[in-house]
């Protein structure tokens, strides 16, 4: 049985890391691929994903790392899912964390992002699992401030513009005031 390491690896590799026509030629995530080849990513496997989020985001300081990723096959609802991803923000921001989250629930066809989606890509793991994302806050920022103004962002919903980049800056605007 392959581990979930492997897996989202190769989701990166194939899906990520690949120029994106409808991003401008850009990947959907263009640091991605640095990011790996540098060993800035850390996958951690666990049965306790609240927990262990939490466990990682306090020592993210001291570590060498861009990306943790924190991925479980045991995970809560959609809904408490997003509510935890919501407190952890409101806690670690003021450490110039962001915390993203992937609930098997709730993919990119919901948000109306099919250019996420549109790949031929499978995953070799049977079971689903979640996965939670810590990265510093300021970071993300600065690479979406960059990625603004090429365009980046045009084909994104309005919506999820506004959640995934305009909340994120508003957090960390707020975080010095």
């Amino acid at each position: 049985k392959e581990m979930i390491e492997q897996d989202i690896r190769s989701w990166s590799h194939k899906v990520l890391e690949v120029a994106n026509p409808a991003l401008n030629g850009l990947p959907a995530c263009p640091y991605a691929q640095k990011a790996w080849k540098e060993n800035k990513v850390s996958v951690v496997e666990t049965d306790h994903i609240g927990i262990e989020t939490i466990s990682q985001a306090n020592k993210f300081e001291n570590n060498n790392y861009d990306l943790v990723i924190i991925a479980s096959y045991r995970f809560p609802t959609p809904y408490q899912f997003t509510e935890f991803i919501e407190f952890l923000n409101d806690t670690y921001s003021w450490c110039d964390l962001h915390i993203m989250g992937f609930h098997p629930e709730y993919g990119a066809e919901d948000a109306e992002l099919d250019f996420l989606y549109d790949h031929d890509w499978t995953s070799s793991v049977d079971e689903e699992y979640a996965m939670m994302f810590i990265q510093s806050l300021s970071q993300v920022d600065d690479a979406s401030l960059k990625l603004e103004k090429l365009g980046y962002y045009d084909v994104y919903p309005h919506e999820e513009y506004e959640a995934l980049v305009l909340e994120r800056r508003q957090r960390r605007n707020q975080q010095w005031q």
